[in-house]
């Protein structure tokens, strides 16, 4: 009896094409150039990374020491009776004159038009013309003083002087001349020195007239009015520069 054939094993012909595949892939293997690893790069990379880290870990603990500081604060503005609303409001600047010093030119000047009247206090009035100067004081009657009848030379500096006395206040005035501007008036009384107001015409007329208020204590006060009721003790116009431009005493 005849047995039937076994048929043939197909193994044998996959293992040779796998062994001619794996041979293939070899060589094709060995004719690849592999790229340079970019090294740079990735150290770069590390360092941005490490930084980064760093910053954070800074962060946190600068974040951490300050609360307690802030605690700290706080607690102090609440013991001080200060809420966080509270503002503090620096202080406001003062609106008021700033005193003047003995060292300052304090005096007044001021240009005057002809027959410009200047009051000096209510019921006197002071102006000036051309021919000299005018005024009038409550129950007296309109005064003038001349610069052009010859009785003032004003070829030499000079001063003179006017007074009355009313309820207790000297009125002094008068006419001074020399060359320079005029800046400032000081008047020596005997109740002490004071500023003085100088009045003048425009164009340089190489006069000019002054004039103050005092308020004479009772013993030095003037029994009568004159024209040198003895209140002013002298009289000095000084120019912007600090010169003299006129001065003058008077017998006390």
């Amino acid at each position: 009896m005849n047995r039937p054939s076994r048929p043939q094993s197909p193994t044998s012909e996959p293992e040779g094409l796998y062994e001619e595949l794996h041979e293939a892939f070899a060589e094709a293997a060995l004719d690849v150039t592999p790229s340079a690893v970019p090294i740079a790069a990735i150290e770069r990379a590390g360092r941005r990374r490490r930084r980064r880290r760093t910053a954070a870990a800074l962060g946190a603990a600068c974040g951490v020491l300050l609360v307690p500081l802030a605690v700290v604060v706080l607690r102090a503005d609440l013991s001080s009776g200060q809420g966080e609303s509270e503002r503090v409001t620096p202080p406001a600047a003062s609106a008021g004159p700033t005193p003047s010093t003995s060292t300052e030119l304090a005096g007044k000047v001021r240009i005057v038009t002809p027959g410009e009247r200047v009051e000096v206090s209510p019921g006197t009035e002071i102006w000036l013309t051309e021919d000299g100067k005018h005024w009038s004081e409550p129950d007296h009657p309109t005064q003038f003083r001349s610069v052009s009848d010859g009785n003032l030379d004003l070829s030499s500096p000079g001063v003179s002087v006017q007074e009355s006395t009313h309820d207790g206040v000297s009125f002094l005035s008068g006419i001074f001349h020399g060359p320079g501007e005029p800046a400032r008036v000081e008047v020596r009384t005997v109740a002490g020195y004071i500023d003085g107001t100088a009045l003048t015409l425009a164009g340089e007329p190489g006069w000019g007239v002054w004039y103050a208020e005092v308020k004479v204590p009772q013993s030095q006060t003037p029994t009568s009015d004159s024209l040198t009721a003895g209140v002013a003790e002298k009289v000095t116009v000084y120019d912007s520069a600090g010169g003299v431009i006129a001065s003058q005493e008077f017998a006390t």
